[in-house]
């Protein structure tokens, strides 16, 4: 059985556990948090990050884009959660890049706060990571309130773009809670709030930092 290495805190791990759980891909996990054992991070995976999945033969793959593209190959094209071909495949992508280039900004920004002397601290540039993961909620917004009624981000099927989206948000909504304040992105909370309502959601919940 494959086995699926990081916490649940980590939302590019929790964004492919969810996604294994969707397409019905069995998988074992081993909770690994890199800060409180740098070492195995690095035995696992060159530059010691998560997310890691580890094959039934032995191969790792690492991060997470490319943990997803693996898994949509072995589903095949009709189980996948990514379109096969156009612009609904691109829009996939594109919408894809947004959420996880918000999660790579507010990470960022978590880490200039957590990982610094309160001294060293450089605010101005935290406020401009927070301003660039804005404009890319404001994006995601635009597009889930342009969608059908109860439709997701590109159709009535759900997509890597929801989970994404979905997953960000959730984890925003924690770790920095200004980014994500009541009322500033209407359309994009409640399609999180239609994903995480999901048995596939559910089951891989986000953890307490």
């Amino acid at each position: 059985m494959m086995k699926l290495v990081g916490r649940n805190l980590s939302p590019y791990t929790r964004r492919v556990a969810v996604a294994m759980t969707l397409l019905d891909v069995p998988h074992a996990r081993e909770y690994l948090s890199v800060t409180a054992d740098p070492d195995r991070g690095l035995e696992l995976n060159p530059v010691g990050r998560v997310p890691v999945l580890e094959l039934e033969d032995g191969e790792r793959l690492i991060e997470s884009a490319a943990i997803l593209d693996y898994l949509m190959e072995l589903v095949g094209p009709a189980k996948s959660l990514v379109p096969a071909h156009g612009k609904p495949r691109r829009d996939c992508i594109q919408l894809m890049a947004i959420g996880s280039g918000v999660l790579d900004k507010a990470v960022n920004a978590v880490y200039e706060l957590r990982r610094r002397p309160a001294d060293k601290v450089h605010e101005p540039w935290r406020q401009h990571l927070l301003r660039q993961a804005s404009g890319g909620l404001a994006a995601l917004d635009a597009r889930a309130a342009a969608a059908k009624n109860g439709h997701w981000l590109l159709s009535e099927q759900i997509s890597l773009a929801d989970v994404t989206a979905a997953v960000t948000v959730t984890f925003l909504r924690v770790m920095v809670p200004e980014l994500v304040t009541d009322g500033l992105y209407p359309a994009l909370y409640a399609l999180t709030g239609k994903a995480e309502s999901l048995p596939a959601f559910q089951a891989h919940p986000l953890e307490k930092p």
